[in-house]
């Protein structure tokens, strides 16, 4: 499993198309190294700087689309509003999910389920099968385990009244977010390589994985040599 953290790269560039020459060759590095059942993590923060923003998640996943052939097959939107410096300052950074072959990636979702917003069943006993967002097959709408944390990853706060209900939401840490794609993307034991990010080693190995911290151009030349 890959995890890919463009904050500081984000952080240092001047401009957009800056961002994105500086992933040049990783892409197809990253694609080379993956088997097919590993999957790609990419934290690509959006930027408002000098009057616009930036939409490095999208843009840097159309890149990464063309550079390779790596499968975007879902992005996740981690809120940070307690971190705004700015009103037009990005409220949320984006985590662009890629495998290499999207019929034997691992995607282990019930390691990640949350509690129903309601109790009982969330469609009122209605649509009760439905085709899933990341493997191409019909699954249950509901599941006694919980449900899909879906593509906005939120903290949900259930004791404000008496009922089951979500009273209210909170962003969590971006930690938080990296412990859910290490659950989902990899199995006890397995090595989780971190590319540009710090911080995340005690997150990762906290699950029981091996946390391998590696630089993005010590990698590229790695997979290169």
């Amino acid at each position: 499993m890959y995890i890919v953290d463009l904050t500081t790269v984000v952080s240092h560039c001047s401009s957009l198309d800056e961002i994105l020459n500086e992933t040049e060759g990783l892409w197809q590095s990253i694609y080379h190294q993956m088997s097919p059942e590993e999957t790609l993590w990419v934290i690509a923060p959006n930027e408002y700087r000098n009057g616009r923003m930036w939409p490095v998640a999208m843009s840097m996943a159309d890149y990464a689309r063309k550079a390779s052939n790596l499968v975007l097959k879902n992005t996740i939107s981690v809120h940070r509003w307690d971190d705004r410096e700015a009103d037009m300052e990005s409220a949320y950074d984006e985590i662009l999910f890629f495998v290499k072959d999207k019929r034997q990636y691992r995607f282990e979702k019930d390691r990640i389920r949350v509690e129903h917003v309601y109790q009982g069943h969330e469609w009122g006993g209605e649509r009760e099968k439905g085709n899933s967002a990341y493997h191409d097959r019909e699954v249950s709408r509901y599941n006694e385990n919980g449900k899909d944390p879906g593509n906005v990853w939120l903290e949900e706060i259930r004791t404000q009244t008496d009922n089951q209900e979500v009273d209210e939401t909170r962003p969590i840490q971006m930690e938080e977010a990296i412990r859910r794609c290490v659950l989902v993307g990899s199995d006890e034991g397995e090595t989780v390589s971190v590319l540009g990010g710090d911080g995340f080693d005690e997150t990762i190995e906290k699950e029981n994985r091996v946390a391998e911290s590696v630089e993005i151009d010590t990698f590229r030349e790695r997979v290169v040599n």
